[in-house]
């Protein structure tokens, strides 16, 4: 049977190491990220799994960590799903998923599973569950953390969704692209800043460049309210010369509106999405795209979990940095 002392002995740290690499917890234990990755990588190489059984005796745990995400069949969430169950496993628990479509608003589901004591927390999207549920699970004393960008309010792990949209948009720029237009997403409330408008403008800013005010759509993700979104920016008296997508499950349907309207990409129009996926390939033509550490970001937050089911408090972070431009062939100079 593989013991602590044997995953030590692997990656050439102490026990001591070891446990607080497991726990999530650093204590009086220095500890650099290559050496978290060294003893995850001696933990899978060992196949070391903690006994929760014994462990749940001291903690009254049940080492059953929940995620509620968007769609389980969304390709780009997918990445941080992976990330969430990297962490948990190694860590030797048990990643419990739900879509956040299942559940009715009158469900109570999160509650009543907290309340049974059938899980030690959850890892949430903010944007599928709203704040209500997050207040109560928060209420109740239950460990979660939002995928999300800080709010002030809540414990949240998320990419820089700034960087990302700047990354995406300052290419087009570099290109000489002027006339640029921002698809999709979601309308924030009043009050509450989108950080991917945020780093669409600082793109302009950052080359001397005033955006178009009148070339921002956040009509959501749906495909029938993208396309249409697109077809009424081709008909304005200066159409956009670009587009960047929001996130790339919309770019089918900005591809659609294009090819609709008689347009060619990327002699007519040029288009660049954010967040990556293997898909894009298989696109015509494919897809040029933003990548950034979705599966960090979920493996960041499942510790973040840990932290906070262990007694201890955390805020909010961004991991900074990260985004990665895949030039494909859907982008090129304006004609």
């Amino acid at each position: 049977m593989v013991t602590l002392r044997d995953v030590a002995e692997r990656a050439g740290v102490s026990p001591a190491v070891v446990s607080a690499a497991i726990s999530g917890r650093s204590g009086n234990v220095r500890m650099s990220e290559a050496t978290r990755q060294r003893v995850n990588e001696a933990i899978r190489e060992t196949g070391y799994r903690v006994n929760h059984a014994a462990r749940s005796l001291r903690t009254a745990r049940t080492g059953v960590v929940s995620a509620v995400v968007p769609k389980l069949s969304n390709p780009v969430f997918e990445h941080v799903i992976r990330g969430i169950q990297d962490q948990v496993s190694s860590d030797g628990g048990v990643l419990m998923l739900a879509d956040a479509e299942w559940l009715t608003p009158d469900s109570h589901l999160l509650t009543r599973l907290a309340a049974r004591g059938m899980t030690d927390g959850f890892l949430v999207r903010r944007a599928q569950l709203g704040d209500d549920t997050i207040d109560a699970l928060e209420a109740m004393q239950v460990p979660c953390v939002v995928l999300a960008g800080p709010d002030g309010t809540h414990p949240s792990v998320w990419v820089d969704d700034r960087a990302g949209i700047r990354c995406a948009t300052s290419h087009l720029l570099a290109l000489g692209h002027r006339r640029i237009a921002l698809v999709g997403g979601l309308q924030l409330p009043a009050g509450r800043s989108d950080s991917r408008l945020l780093g669409f403008h600082d793109a302009f800013a950052e080359a001397g460049v005033a955006a178009s005010a009148d070339l921002h759509r956040p009509v959501g993700y749906a495909h029938p309210d993208i396309r249409r979104a697109v077809t009424e920016l081709l008909a304005t008296e200066q159409p956009p010369t670009a587009i960047v997508a929001d996130n790339v499950t919309v770019a089918p349907a900005v591809y659609f509106a294009l090819a609709e309207a008689g347009l060619r990409v990327p002699e007519d129009v040029s288009v660049v999405a954010y967040h990556d996926i293997a898909t894009v390939d298989m696109m015509w033509p494919p897809l040029t795209t933003v990548r950034m550490p979705l599966r960090e970001a979920g493996a960041q937050a499942a510790r973040m979990l840990t932290t906070l089911i262990e007694g201890e408090r955390a805020g909010g972070t961004i991991l900074e940095g990260g985004a990665e431009l895949v030039a494909r062939s859907s982008t090129a100079p304006p004609a």
